[in-house]
């Protein structure tokens, strides 16, 4: 019996030797054939979120370009294959507009624009980079709104698809690639906070750096525009004692360059008379106001910026000087002041700017 047993054991025991280099060699093939798939990478989760930081501003061309990719794996070398990529623009999530395919196309190269729909990932190569592009038109066709489209792969030459990679939703916030505000106060404007004009003592004194005119220097015997009892730019017709101002002035000359522009005034106490307002006017000087309608931009000061930071919009069509400061009137009544503790200004600049 013994001799039996002995003698199944070493028949097993052969035929197991025989079998594990089959086994072994059979498994690995079969590992190398299922890992060879295709997929779309550059996204996470089926999704790419679009935001500044992850996209090229190319202005040369008007485009937002997305970088995007395909990718072959598995333990087994690439022999070359070719992969149908396209978009689709009806398959967008609820709340979002449609990109249409003039504002949005995938191409191989940076350098050339051509819309393509297949991809070539040639032998040897486990990657192979394509673009997705979003026009400057489609950026300001939908401004201020999110936007999808889909991305597909489908039909390789050669490799199976990855099916949990083979699309991606591509989402783009517009409100993120809206115009950039750059502050350019340090650029232009000289003496922003409204200090005191050098040497001077008194209470009241001219601006330094401002051009003020006779009608707003002489309403005090010491000038007028700075105010030492809050240290910045106050003016007041407190009673009858003292001047009215009619058409008073202060203002700067500088010269800017083509663009769109927003001036912010930080106001303080603010109790106005009537006819007074921020002025943005061509050349040198500001208007009086019976012309400020020729201005290229004006905001009235009344009672509703007391505290409040006074914004005034302007373009700039060509360079050209431009005068902007402060034109007050203050003759009809008393206890009235204006006070400004600041002013910036800013460029707006496009995204492609």
């Amino acid at each position: 019996m013994k001799t039996i047993n002995r003698s199944i054991s070493v028949m097993m025991m052969a035929v197991t030797a025989m079998m594990l280099p089959a086994c072994k060699v059979d498994t690995l093939k079969s590992v190398r054939d299922l890992q060879q798939k295709v997929s779309l990478v550059q996204v996470a989760g089926g999704r790419v979120d679009l935001n500044p930081t992850n996209v090229v501003i190319d202005k040369q061309n008007n485009v937002l370009r997305k970088p995007l990719g395909i990718a072959l794996s598995g333990l087994a070398g690439n022999a070359g294959f070719t992969i149908d990529v396209s978009l689709d623009f009806n398959t967008v999530p609820d709340g979002a507009e449609k990109f249409s395919p003039a504002e949005c196309y995938l191409s191989d190269s940076t350098a050339r624009g051509e819309s393509i729909t297949q991809v070539m990932v040639p032998a040897g190569r486990s990657q192979q980079a394509f673009y997705l592009n979003i026009t400057r038109a489609a950026i300001e066709a939908h401004r201020g709104k999110p936007t999808a489209v889909t991305l597909k792969i489908a039909h390789s030459s050669k490799y199976m698809i990855n099916e949990q990679n083979a699309s991606a939703l591509i989402s783009i916030n517009m409100p993120d690639f809206g115009s950039r505000k750059i502050d350019v106060t340090d650029q232009y404007i000289k003496n922003a906070s409204f200090a005191r004009e050098p040497g001077t003592t008194a209470r009241f004194a001219n601006l330094a750096d401002w051009i003020t005119n006779d009608a707003m220097a002489k309403s005090r015997p010491t000038g007028a525009g700075f105010d030492a009892n809050v240290g910045y730019l106050g003016i007041e017709r407190w009673g009858s004692y003292d001047s009215p101002i009619i058409n008073g002035k202060i203002y700067q000359t500088i010269q800017l360059a083509p663009g769109h522009y927003v001036a912010e005034v930080s106001m303080k106490k603010v109790a106005a008379d009537k006819d007074s307002y921020f002025v943005v006017a061509s050349g040198a000087g500001l208007p009086d106001a019976s012309g400020i309608a020729g201005a290229i931009a004006t905001t009235a000061i009344d009672n509703s910026r007391n505290n409040a930071v006074m914004v005034t919009a302007f373009d700039i069509a060509s360079a050209e000087p431009v005068s902007l400061g402060f034109l007050i009137n203050i003759d009809k009544g008393v206890e009235k002041i204006i006070q400004a503790n600041q002013i910036r200004l800013f460029s707006i600049r496009g995204l492609f700017d």
